[in-house]
């Protein structure tokens, strides 16, 4: 591009940085132009794979409505004195070898953990019957119930 091209914005930014500025090509008609009024935003959210909905409850993101009301079912139990607490997403490790770095190593995340008035702990699946059929999802329990010795509840 010839310098006397240029707006002062981009000589100004030339005379900044020392490189010249780069203009994006004009749509072809392989790549034809957004209609005006139409931005990217505009596009509808990407549908998951099962069909769940984020959902908020008491200030909390769930990734679906079953999920959020499973928590729903744990804090009244929590509030009536069964349950001492309740955690979210709990990671469990199942191994990826000793010299497996933490991001390589294979886990499982639960939805929730709970321990009732006994210290029993317990950990709670929200899954629908299609993702308890998932072959991901069943191998990953039997792991948990190997490494751990813990038996997921699915809800």
């Amino acid at each position: 591009m010839k310098q006397d091209q240029w707006t002062a914005e981009e000589y100004r930014e030339f005379l900044r940085t020392g490189r010249e500025p780069v203009r994006a090509a004009a749509p072809t008609c392989c790549q034809p132009a957004k209609p005006s009024g139409v931005s990217l935003e505009d596009d509808p959210p990407k549908r998951n794979k099962y069909g769940n909905r984020k959902t908020v409850v008491d200030g909390l993101k769930f990734d679906s409505k079953h999920e959020a009301e499973v928590y729903q079912a744990l804090s009244a139990r929590l509030r009536a004195g069964e349950l001492k607490c309740i955690w979210r997403q709990v990671r469990f490790d199942l191994g990826g070898g000793p010299n497996a770095s933490e991001d390589s190593r294979y886990a499982y995340y639960a939805d929730f953990v709970t321990v009732d008035q006994e210290n029993r702990v317990t950990v709670i699946d929200a899954k629908s019957e299609a993702t308890r059929q998932n072959r991901t999802y069943i191998n990953k329990k039997k792991e948990v119930l190997a490494v751990w010795g813990l038996e997921i509840e699915e809800m």
